[in-house]
């Protein structure tokens, strides 16, 4: 009974909206009423801005690995029979997307998917990590990053559970954790298609600087 209330405990931290508490009492604002209207690190940082952004990355990160972290890492929990640590990951994570104070809309899974990960299995971290901001700086949408990143997740994964160690939960749960990932940011795909989708603007001065000098030798070259 105990680890079915620890399931539960793991859905109510994961569900606690960071980026509403920090969007009223910073900057007087509702994060559900501003920019795509999710509550999840990328509409932070886009409407609070970058240090409140940055804070919310920060602790939807720390909400989902918490309970991961005690569990594999600490005797916090010894004596009590529990689940394998990634169920209760995962329940955060389904906290964090479909969160009970807010009719069940939440964010869309990425930052609190990296924080599992990251406490579980650090190299799929450093594997993530590197091709999400790669890819932002590509292509300059946030959505499109964070499904290159999932997927890069899930295939690391794969290769961890296939060729170095047997590990069905990081396998499985990785799995459900995209496919939320991807479901999740579906208005967001409709809207790259229509090309409406938003785009992260903290490149700007860079993609100014290089038109400047293709301009500059344009001038030249005249």
């Amino acid at each position: 009974m105990e680890k079915v209330l620890y399931v539960l405990i793991a859905y109510l931290i994961g569900s606690i909206p960071f980026s509403y508490l920090l969007g009223k009492w910073f900057k007087g604002e509702d994060l559900r009423k501003k920019g795509s209207g999710n509550l999840g690190t990328s509409n932070a940082y886009r409407v609070l801005g970058r240090a409140i952004g940055t804070t919310v990355l920060i602790l939807d990160t720390l909400k989902s690995g918490i309970l991961v972290y005690l569990i594999k890492y600490t005797d916090v929990f010894s004596g009590i029979e529990l689940f394998h640590p990634l169920v209760y990951g995962f329940a955060s994570i389904i906290g964090h997307v479909y969160p009970i104070w807010f009719k069940f809309r939440g964010g869309k899974g990425v930052a609190s998917s990296l924080g599992i990960l990251l406490v579980y299995d650090p190299i799929i971290a450093v594997v993530v990590v590197p091709v999400f901001v790669v890819t932002v700086f590509l292509t300059r949408y946030s959505s499109v990053a964070s499904t290159i990143a999932a997927i890069s997740a899930f295939l690391t994964a794969s290769v961890i559970h296939f060729f170095f160690r047997t590990d069905w939960y990081l396998f499985i749960i990785t799995f459900l954790a995209v496919a939320l990932i991807i479901v999740k940011h579906q208005s967001n795909y409709l809207r790259l298609k229509t090309k409406t989708e938003n785009r992260i603007k903290y490149f700007d001065k860079y993609d100014l600087w290089r038109e400047k000098r293709r301009l500059n030798r344009q001038d030249k070259q005249k």
